[in-house]
């Protein structure tokens, strides 16, 4: 919760987009809207309208117009917040206002507030209970009789219609606000990562030596990058993501931060990643225009937090177009399911306790794997516990008995029985191999 109250409107919410969605309803409706904080203090304005009408101007010339103006929009925008509704009021000056709500995880940032509108013709009364509701303003008397005469005036269905419609907005900011923040968020959390990945690698002088031979010698670690392209093909998002930052590291270094080399290199890692998701099933017309497209931003990138930004969003793009293109409907579920799958290998998993991490049945789930990817659920759980099990192989501390435990198996007889199965040859064999090899 103390997060929460730290948040601002300013964090969560897109002032552009925000703009264009204010300046759409003015235009549409006729009415002034702006968006404001917290405190009820103006924010964000539609370039179609100055912010305040006439009226308000002149009410507002006075600090203590201003003052209870401010005050209004404030106490409206939050009794809207505590009704989950938009909330139809009179201001100080007698004239009917709306707020809508902005929540972040039922926490309130601000309002779109709207107004003023009239919801009855003017009369002798009306007019003079908003001079008597402004009488102690230092204000111009005549000016504000001119410019009440433009104030709009709106039948109550008309009014409440707009207070929806305004809502409606809100609701949208609410859930994309959310996603704004985890962008962020997951940007701040790929800086740190690299960040300590590179100090890492700066401090340990042996591996700088080794990195600095590998550049003279116009070498890179390609068995990393072929890892990365075996998370791609199988749909490993997470495990892909971790291994590209350690390859951005590793870039960073190689070329000392001269970001016309870093950006080239890039791009061709890029160019074969999206390779391996054509491998895996995406359609190539697609990934070539998307290619395109991300180079062409790329042209436009100047530092190299902001390559690592794109680069990532680029693989969850082309992890994303793998499953597209494969028509599948029920993309989420299968990522959710695989993802539980590449995290706990390790365990004693089953369809049944998987299908309820994901909230669906084992019957459907099976349903996915076998008509989604073209295999049971058995067969991918012992490709991914292979995979890793190959990878553990090549280092000859850990005995058969640990690979297999730490793979899934409680026995160490089944387990070489499964992987001669899968690989062609016996563990030992495997190992063997790979050591001379």
């Amino acid at each position: 919760m103390h997060e929460l109250n730290n948040i601002r409107l300013e964090d969560v919410i897109d002032v552009d987009e925000m703009k264009k969605i204010l300046n759409s309803f003015v235009l549409a409706t006729g009415l002034g809207a702006m968006c404001v904080n917290a405190r009820g203090e103006s924010a964000i304005f539609s370039e179609e309208h100055e912010g305040f009408c006439a009226f308000c101007k002149i009410i507002r010339s006075d600090p203590r117009g201003r003052k209870r103006c401010t005050e209004s929009m404030d106490k409206a925008g939050k009794l809207a917040a505590q009704l989950g509704e938009p909330y139809i009021s009179r201001c100080h000056a007698g004239l009917i206002e709306f707020a809508a709500p902005i929540l972040f995880k039922e926490h309130y940032l601000g309002s779109i507030s709207c107004g003023p509108v009239l919801m009855w013709e003017w009369d002798e009364i009306a007019i003079q209970e908003f001079l008597s509701r402004t009488s102690d303003l230092d204000i111009n008397r005549e000016a504000l009789l001119a410019a009440s005469r433009e104030i709009k005036v709106l039948n109550g269905r008309n009014v409440q219609a707009a207070a929806e419609l305004l809502f409606i907005i809100t609701n949208y900011f609410a859930k994309s606000s959310i996603i704004t923040l985890q962008q962020r968020k997951e940007l701040s959390e790929q800086q740190s990562k690299l960040a300590e990945l590179i100090f890492v690698q700066k401090k340990a002088e042996e591996r700088i030596s080794y990195l600095e031979d590998r550049v003279r010698q116009n070498e890179y670690p390609m068995d990393k990058e072929n890892d990365l392209l075996n998370k791609v093909r199988m749909g490993d998002r997470k495990g892909a993501k971790k291994i590209l930052n350690e390859l951005l590291a590793v870039i960073f270094l190689h070329f000392s931060g001269n970001m016309e080399l870093i950006k080239a290199r890039v791009l061709e890692l890029v160019i074969v990643i999206s390779r391996a998701a054509v491998e895996g099933g995406a359609r190539l017309d697609k990934l070539l225009g998307l290619n395109y497209s991300f180079i062409c931003e790329l042209a436009s990138i100047h530092r190299f937090e902001d390559v690592c930004f794109w680069i990532v969003k680029v693989l969850d793009t082309f992890l994303d177009t793998v499953y597209e293109s494969r028509n599948i409907k029920n993309s989420k579920l299968l990522g959710e399911a695989i993802q539980y799958i590449r995290e706990n290998f390790n365990e004693n998993l089953s369809l049944e306790s998987v299908s309820q991490q994901i909230f669906i049945s084992p019957y459907y789930l099976s349903h996915l794997f076998k008509e989604e990817l073209g295999i049971t659920f058995l067969e991918y759980l012992t490709r991914i516990r292979m995979e890793e099990a190959k990878k553990m192989l090549l280092d000859r501390t850990m005995t058969i008995l640990d690979i297999s435990n730490r793979v899934g198996y409680d026995d160490p007889g089944y387990f070489s029985k499964v992987f001669k199965k899968n690989m062609g040859i016996s563990p030992s064999q495997y190992r063997k191999h790979a050591v001379q090899g």
